[in-house]
């Protein structure tokens, strides 16, 4: 029996709800239950995220096992992120909720250049 690849082809969704969208931002939810993943995405904007529930998360390169690294997400942490500083997207890869409570963040893309500034 042949099984068939694992399509990891990262996707734009860098959340698990889209919550808002004009022209100048996207928000996201990325809300996480223990257990759960989010799959591989890609930042293509300036971002930043808030941590609304603290969490204990896994990055998962899908195609390399070896590849992988954990991190505790403290409530209240805010990250800032600039791709476009660097020469290509920043690829997140699986995210997985490794803890035994739900994780939540809300996720901040500046479709703007000038609003990320």
């Amino acid at each position: 029996m042949q099984t068939d690849p694992i399509d990891n082809t990262p996707s734009e969704n860098v959340g698990t709800k889209l919550l808002f969208e004009n022209e100048r931002i996207r928000v996201w939810d990325l809300a996480l239950a223990p257990g759960e993943s989010l799959a591989t995405h890609e930042h293509t904007l300036p971002f930043c995220f808030i941590v609304a529930q603290s969490g204990h998360l896994r990055h998962q390169n899908p195609n390399d096992p070896g590849d992988a690294r954990e991190v505790n997400y403290e409530q209240n942490l805010v990250v800032f992120h600039d791709p476009s500083t660097q020469e290509q997207p920043t690829v997140h890869q699986q995210l997985t909720n490794i803890g035994q409570t739900p994780y939540r963040n809300y996720v901040i893309e500046f479709k703007d250049k000038d609003a990320a500034s």
